[in-house]
């Protein structure tokens, strides 16, 4: 498996396709700084699935999207393609080229596509799993890494060995492992609250399954006797019932006749209708001929007029067209004598363009001449310069080998002083943490007893939390009894109500009156008298039996008002009806009012008539008889049943009784939320115990990590003391070899500076010469564009000619097609005219004819108007009869009327028993017959068996109705959450084991990653160094996941010391072995180098370029770099990214084989210095 190919498209900086290709070894990438070639790097990283933008440098994802320059608006999409070649089958897939995409737009819709399919990151990581470019490799090593590695920070250090040994996956397990046990924890201690609750809830709901089970048997009773009793009443009217269905049905059956004869009736009607339609039809048709004539006479007319504008105008034209075609006669005599003129100038213009050709090929071949003999100078020149660059090269060397020896000598003066003060600095740092230690043992100690406190007030909390949850439960129970007590009552008084408003029990002639009141004026028909009484359930007993089918009367407002009603009563025929006009009401007699009364109250206005009918009235013993003011005594038969005073005082008795239990009903509601919102603060204080708890816990953690983070920090204050110690000595040493090397590259420097005296004499006759044939270069390239500039001249003037001939002959057949145009035009108008005068003629000969008819059509009109006039005295005596034969009809429908409405007022009283036991019972009527068992006992006691009932269920009192399900219910959801406790007591200890599992996973990977890293480490640091020593060590062996990493390393000639006491090369050095060392453990079919090289001086540069020429057989390498040397010695070919259009990056390619160059791409886009930067 092998990478080919790189395709960038708006992509940062990379605004246009870019298509970069590799072959085996070393690909180099340079470029000024800016230029974008650590995007190059980035979108390896983007396209293999990098999911934080910070590792892209930059806030946000959307940010990898070409921004836009000052010259080129944003883009909308970026896309990166890496193309592999497979044919080994490195990759788990049938194709011979693996392309990976990946897409992301601005809106955030992100894709990848797997040879141009699309497909989820995951399936590509599957893919790539164990071939080295996982999500977890480090394919892309650039020089934060180093820094990271030299980075005072372990958490740094650690990260890359942690990402190597792939242990970030299971320490981001390891911890959500520990958020769950922790929540877990917090689970099983609410579920132990929750439990208590629960189980006095069951015990609750225990007595209330007795008490509702006890109210259950009452009330099967209770609907066995009130079935009963009600199936008895309705049996009672059910004769009568059937004899009225009877006389409604004779009455129908005659009802047909009555609708024939209306019918017929209506049919003659209809006829007469008909014909009177029909003449007014053919009335109407005469009259639109007449006025259609009329109109046709009109527009005759007028085409006349318009005819005879037309005939004026075409005689205008005619003679414009003449005059014309003149003109254009003498206009096409002129344009013949342009053209000849203009063809003869063009003839001599052609002559002139050859001569200007010939011209310019003779200076063409001197320039060539010349341009080849600059060619050669050039050469020479270069070849000269060549060995000048050699020389200087070699003198810069030694210049940097010079300055890195005095540098790196200043920098041992430095560290000398500086390691005394670190010296002297750890001795005071481990003074310090001898005392922090000391007050993080006492942090601890208080720390504990801030747990066992918080500890103590949880338990508080959740004893409070469970006594409020109990009220909570009993307040509840007690809201639901309230809002049954009150939906119960609400139903009785919505029934009632409905009753009322269908004035269900009045008499049928009143309440058909009442339908129909409109009909009278507002304010004639005022209600029946029992709408003006209220009184109490008792006395309304009393008033209905006294006044019998007076309750019934209607209060009108006048007499003339009862005259209406009078006949209209008398025309409808709805009934008997008492009528009590306001302005014959009877003046008060003066006498002391009976007691009847006064257990009355009277509204206005019918309050006069209210003591008419009951003054003086008084009752004896219990309403079986009543006494008048004169002494007569009225015997009232019994009612059939409640009357509509009885039935409103009930529904006044039940209002009362529904506002009191709506008041219950507000008191129970606050009284439950008062629980609830106590419930809440019991909750949130157990909430924040538990909070204080987690929190008096942390503390206590963080106390102790404290103190185990400053033992840890105390003994590698110690070990750093003791390699501070023993390194004075050994920079000693090395300050004497420094001295020596300073005055052999003294020797070296002399030498070079005279051999460059005398190559610079030949390298400048060589650059005169080459001045003198570029200067006849020159003079041969300005006779070349004499001559061109000539030519084009000379062929500029002979196409004006050419243009101007074109032109000459296109007006000369345009001025041809005009007169052509005008003649057809002159013979056009001549036709029309001849046209015209005929058809003026012809609407002559009609407008008299149109004239003759209208005059036969207006005499038609008249006959027509007579024949209408005889229709409507025929529809007239037709009406008459159809209205005499609707009275007969309604008559008989009056008698009908009566009967259906004693049917329905019986009818009305099974309804009323239907609803109440409905409305009680909350079930259709059919099936409560249905489902009862009659009681076989008279109805006396049927009565008195039900009313002891209803006492004992008030006895007994509101129950909860729900009480056994509800006890059901909770039992099983006690059962449910013992089941919730063993399994999350059975979690907790599974996620403890998961958690020493993973514990002891990741430390045997990251040990046998650490043991790889640190082998390849050796021999890497030998290859780099050439010799010399290096380790790594775990600071706890014991706790490999938590400690320090720390590296030493002793180049040849030194001894082992701590790395940040090298040089800043040597350190680099290090650092780049290090991680080299980490590549190879996970290693993958090519890496990515970005600027790794740049601290390194050059003799670094060569142990370097040498390591890569070492591994570029197993690995391809892609290499950001600007030192030259890495380019010239390791590349096998090189790409330089420009910017030459601001803010839009580019390529140029340079393809290397050994120390020649035999491709460029593309010469034109490559600024001069950076290719010739490239050395070949």
């Amino acid at each position: 498996m092998r990478l080919t190919k790189l395709q960038m498209q708006g992509f940062k900086s990379f605004a246009d396709t870019t298509t970069m290709t590799f072959d085996s070894g070393v690909t180099a990438i340079v470029g000024p700084n800016g230029c974008g070639k650590s995007n190059v790097s980035d979108a390896v990283r983007w396209v293999l699935g990098e999911q934080r933008a910070r590792m892209l440098r930059g806030a946000k994802m959307e940010e990898v999207i070409f921004q836009g320059s000052s010259a080129r608006r944003a883009v909308s999409l970026a896309e990166v393609s890496l193309f592999f070649e497979n044919e080994d089958g490195g990759l788990p897939v049938a194709f011979k080229e693996v392309v990976i995409t990946r897409r992301l737009s601005r809106s955030g819709e992100s894709e990848y596509l797997l040879n141009g399919a699309s497909c989820r990151l995951r399936d590509i990581h599957d893919m790539l799993r164990g071939t080295g470019l996982g999500a977890d490799s480090g394919i892309v090593i650039e020089s934060k890494m180093i820094d990271a590695l030299l980075s005072d920070r372990p958490d740094d250090r650690r990260e890359l060995f942690e990402e190597a040994a792939g242990v970030g996956l299971y320490r981001d397990r390891r911890r959500s492992t520990e958020r769950r046990l922790e929540e877990t924890a917090v689970d099983l201690s609410r579920l132990d609250d929750l439990l208590g609750e629960v189980q006095s809830q069951v015990r609750s709901l225990a007595r209330q399954r007795k008490r509702a089970e006890r109210h259950a048997e009452l009330t099967a009773r209770r609907f066995s006797v009130e079935l009963t009793l009600a199936s008895r009443e309705m049996a009672a009217w059910r004769e009568e019932l059937a004899q009225l269905e009877v006389t409604v049905a004779a009455l129908r059956e005659q009802a047909p006749g009555d609708d024939a004869r209306v019918v017929a009736a209506e049919g003659a009607r209809d006829a007469a209708h008909e014909a009177r339609a029909a003449a007014e039809a053919s009335r109407n048709e005469l009259a639109r001929l007449t006025q259609l004539q009329q109109q046709h006479v009109q527009e005759l007319r007028a085409e006349i007029a318009v005819a005879v504008e037309r005939q004026r105008n075409a005689l205008e034209r005619r003679q414009r067209a003449e005059e014309e075609r003149r003109e254009g006669e003498a206009f096409g005599e002129r344009l013949n004598a342009d053209r000849v003129r203009a063809r003869e100038e063009l003839t001599s213009l052609e002559g002139e363009v050859e001569q200007s050709r010939e011209s310019l090929a003779v200076h063409a071949r001197d320039e060539e001449a010349a341009r080849a003999a600059v060619t050669a100078a050039r050469s020479a020149v270069e070849a000269a310069e060549r060995t000048v660059r050699e020389l200087r090269e070699q003198q810069r060397r030694l210049d940097l080998d010079r300055e890195s020896a005095q540098r790196e000598t200043a920098e041992l003066e430095q560290r000398s002083a500086a390691l005394e003060i670190e010296r002297q600095q750890l001795v005071d740092a481990a003074t310090v943490l001898a005392r922090e230690i000391e007050g993080a043992d006492e942090a601890i100690e208080v720390a504990r007893v801030s747990v066992a406190t918080a500890v103590a007030a949880l338990e508080e909390a959740r004893a409070a939390a469970r006594a409020a949850r109990e009220r909570d439960a009993a307040a509840r129970a007690e809201l639901g009894r309230a809002e049954d007590t009150y939906v119960a009552l609400e139903g009785k008084v919505n029934a009632l109500e409905g009753l009322e408003r269908e004035r269900v029990g009045l008499a049928p002639a009143a309440a058909r009156l009442l339908r129909e009141r409109d009909r009278f004026g507002e304010g004639a028909v005022l209600g029946p008298i029992s709408d003006f009484l209220s009184t109490s359930a008792s006395s309304a007993v009393l008033v209905e039996r006294y006044l019998g089918m007076t309750v019934h009367a209607v209060i009108v407002r006048d007499h003339s008002a009862a005259e209406a009603v009078r006949s209209w009563h008398a025309s409808a025929n709805p009934g008997p009806l008492l009528l009590l006009p306001l302005d014959a009401m009877p003046s008060p007699s003066g006498g002391e009012a009976g007691d009847l009364l006064n257990q009355v109250e009277a509204a206005e206005p019918a309050a006069g008539w209210v003591r008419s009918l009951l003054d003086r009235v008084r009752a004896l013993d219990d309403g079986s008889g009543f006494v008048d003011g004169r002494g007569a005594v009225w015997l009232p038969g019994t009612t059939a049943g409640p009357g509509p005073l009885r039935r409103r005082a009930e529904l006044s008795g039940l209002r009362s009784e529904l506002l009191a239990a709506g008041a219950g009903r507000q008191l129970a509601a606050a009284a439950a939320e008062e629980a609830r919102r106590a419930l809440t603060e019991a909750d949130a204080a157990v909430a924040m115990a538990t909070e204080a708890a987690n929190l008096a816990n942390g503390e206590d953690r963080r106390a102790n990590d404290h103190r185990a983070e400053l033992e840890r920090r105390r003994l590698r204050g110690m070990r750093e003391l003791e390699n501070a110690e023993g390194l004075a000595s050994r920079l000693a040493t090395r300050q004497d070899e420094l001295r020596s090397r300073l005055a052999s590259i003294e020797v070296r420097t002399a030498e070079l500076q005279e051999s460059l005296g005398s190559h610079g004499v030949d390298s400048e006759a060589l650059r005169v010469q080459a001045a003198e044939t570029e200067r006849a270069l020159e003079a041969a390239r300005e006779h070349r564009t004499n001559g061109q500039v000539a030519l084009a001249q000379a062929q500029a003037r002979m196409q004006v000619a050419t243009d101007r001939v074109h032109r000459l002959e296109q007006e000369h057949e345009n001025a041809s097609t005009r007169l052509a145009s005008l003649q057809h035009e002159l013979s056009t108008l001549a036709d029309s005219d001849r046209s015209l005068a005929e058809q003026m003629a012809n609407w002559q000969g009609d407008l008299d004819a149109r004239v003759a008819t209208l005059t036969d059509v207006e005499s038609r009109l008249a006959e027509a108007e007579r024949h209408v006039r005889d229709a409507n005295a025929s529809l007239s005596t037709a009406d008459h009869a159809l209205d005499q034969a609707r009275r007969e009809a309604h008559e008989r429908e009056s008698a009908l009327h009566h009967a259906e409405l004693r049917f329905a007022e019986l009818s009305g009283r099974r309804t009323a028993i239907r609803e109440r036991l409905e409305t009680e019972w909350r079930r259709p009527l059919e099936d409560l017959l249905a489902s009862f068992e009659a009681v076989e006992v008279d109805d006396t006691a049927l009565r008195t068996e039900a009313e002891q009932l209803r006492t004992e269920l008030e006895k007994l009192g509101p129950v909860n109705p729900l009480a056994v399900e509800e006890h059901e219910e909770e039992v099983k959801r006690l059962d449910f959450l013992t089941g919730q406790r063993n399994d999350l007591a059975e979690a907790k200890n599974k996620l403890q084991l998961a958690i020493r599992e993973i514990d002891t996973t990741a430390r045997e990977l990251f040990l046998t990653t650490f043991t790889q890293v640190r082998e390849n480490f050796r021999q890497i640091f030998m290859t780099l160094f050439g010799g010399g020593e290096c380790d790594l060590r775990l600071e706890n062996p014991e706790m490999p996941l938590d400690c320090d990493i720390e590296i030493h390393a002793s180049p040849r000639g030194k001894r082992t010391q701590r790395i940040h006491l090298l040089s800043s090369g040597e350190r680099a050095l290090v650092a780049l072995s290090l991680l080299f060392g980490i590549f190879l453990t996970k290693p993958s079919p090519f890496c990515l180098l970005d600027e790794v090289d740049a601290p390194l001086d050059d003799a670094n540069i060569g142990r370097y370029v040498r390591m890569l020429n070492q591994f570029k057989g197993n690995t391809q390498f892609i290499v950001i770099t600007h030192n030259p040397r890495t380019t010239t010695e390791a590349a096998d070919a090189v790409y330089g990214v420009t910017m030459q259009e601001p803010g839009v990056s580019s390529l140029v390619s340079v393809r290397m084989r050994g120390n020649t160059v035999d491709e460029v791409t593309p010469p034109e886009m490559a600024p001069e210095g950076e290719v010739a930067g490239a050395p070949a």
